[in-house]
């Protein structure tokens, strides 16, 4: 049952928040917690000040995810410049041997 305090504003248990929100508990402690929604924390239990999550709620929200994520294909070795692998030469061949002729 809301209570009311000090004046017009009343507090609600989670359970209250849940039902006129249509938020999760979770998602309602962690509002309170980042004080995204003010309220009052008495042991282990949250009280949130309606007032305060009924303007929570009249923000506007951008919607979160839909569905899994498709996973991008992998890189194959086509895709990447290759080094230079020719065995038969060295990188500094360039001038010939003079012991050589």
């Amino acid at each position: 049952m809301p209570q009311r305090i000090s004046g017009d504003r009343v507090l609600l248990s989670t359970s209250e928040a849940m039902q006129s929100s249509g938020l999760s508990r979770e998602h309602i402690q962690r509002l309170l917690r980042k004080k995204q929604v003010e309220g009052v924390k008495l042991g282990h239990d949250w009280l949130v000040f309606e007032d305060a999550l009924l303007a929570f709620l009249a923000q506007p929200r951008k919607p979160g995810p839909k569905g899994p994520h498709k996973k991008s294909a992998p890189q194959t070795h086509q895709d990447t410049p290759l080094a230079n692998t020719n065995d038969d030469s060295s990188s500094d061949n360039t001038k010939p041997n003079a012991s050589t002729k």
